[in-house]
């Protein structure tokens, strides 16, 4: 693979409802790679674990437990669509984006997963930056809609009011040349950074934003791109870092992605060798139960070995349980 680029897709948060500040999220990407025979696409998900807070203990990503369920069912087929509200074992789903199945989010995120509100966010740049994308996406929308209510056609009437305040403003406009210039809305200045804010800005306060573009980094800080950029040159640094970490966070994707697979295939094998180890063992058993017919059969007197009368016993327990478990569901049903 020569290059990949990923889009994020689909974003859907859950909550735990068993142990608090517990979440977990799934990150939907389109990948285009291209190969040595052209380009190719796929999808790549990605299941993650947090434990958010608005103030102490701080916002930390944890590993996926080994043995707890998963949000992703394993060796899924069909494209997962989560919605809000939705509950997958002990976990319940808060917030919900998929831009291919048309899911939004119906309400703003909760004040801990809220970039604006919670800048711990900021130290975990895949959650962090897969929030601002999906929020950002929604005020886009806003505005678009907005727009297109503000260019409706004006009704017939309305259209007839309107020429004859036009008529009315050019006859108006000969004996007042300044009212424009009165009704024009102030120029807004923007307010410069003191100078003791600059220079109390250190590189470590300069390098927590190093995830972000500049423009969002130097309004973090609140100072101007151009002072920003003088300050990175005074330590050193002659180019804003951003694209070199999104790059490598790009490829950290991709490399989850693959072990991701390796897992799976891993597990599957698993799951192949213990399927082997039970028929032969199965296959062991019946063996010995044959022969031992073999030997009653010759000899009559001849009582049943020890594990025998075990495994017996084990498939008595086993068809009892079978016939109860039944019986209570005719019970429910007649119920």
């Amino acid at each position: 693979m020569d290059t990949a680029v990923s889009t994020l897709t689909a974003l859907a948060i859950f909550a735990s409802t068993v142990e608090h500040a517990a979440y977990r999220s799934v990150h939907g990407y389109r990948v285009v790679g291209r190969k040595t025979g052209g380009w190719v696409r796929w999808e790549r998900w990605v299941e993650r674990q947090f434990v958010l807070s608005l103030s102490f203990p701080p916002c930390l990503e944890v590993a996926l437990p080994a043995a707890a369920p998963r949000i992703l069912p394993a060796g899924w087929r069909t494209r997962p669509v989560f919605r809000e509200g939705q509950t997958v074992d002990t976990w319940r789903c808060i917030v919900a984006f998929d831009s291919v199945a048309a899911v939004t989010p119906s309400t703003p995120p909760p004040p801990v997963l809220s970039p604006l509100v919670n800048p711990q966010l900021q130290y975990l740049p895949n959650l962090y930056n897969d929030l601002l994308k999906v929020f950002r996406f929604q005020e886009e929308k806003k505005v678009s809609q907005l727009v297109n209510s503000k260019e409706q056609p004006i009704r017939s009437g309305e259209q007839e009011k309107t020429s004859g305040l036009a008529d009315a403003s050019e006859s108006d406009s000969d004996g007042d040349s300044q009212s424009d210039k009165e009704l024009a809305p102030p120029v807004q200045k923007h307010t410069r950074a003191n100078r003791k804010h600059i220079d109390s800005i250190t590189l470590v306060d300069i390098a927590q934003y190093f995830h972000l573009p500049i423009r969002d980094a130097s309004k973090t800080l609140k100072i101007g791109v151009s002072i920003l950029k003088r300050k990175c040159r005074q330590y050193g640094i002659p180019r804003w870092p951003h694209r070199k970490i999104k790059s490598l966070d790009s490829l950290i994707h991709d490399l989850e992605y693959v072990l991701a697979r390796e897992d799976e295939e891993e597990e599957k094998q698993l799951q192949k060798d213990r399927l082997a180890a039970a028929i032969n063992a199965l296959t062991k058993r019946k063996s010995m139960l044959e022969s031992e017919k073999e030997t009653i059969q010759q000899k009559p007197t001849m009582d049943l070995m020890a594990e025998t009368k075990l495994f017996r016993e084990d498939v008595f327990k086993r068809r009892y349980r079978a016939k109860s478990s039944v019986m209570d569901d005719m019970d429910f049903d007649m119920d």
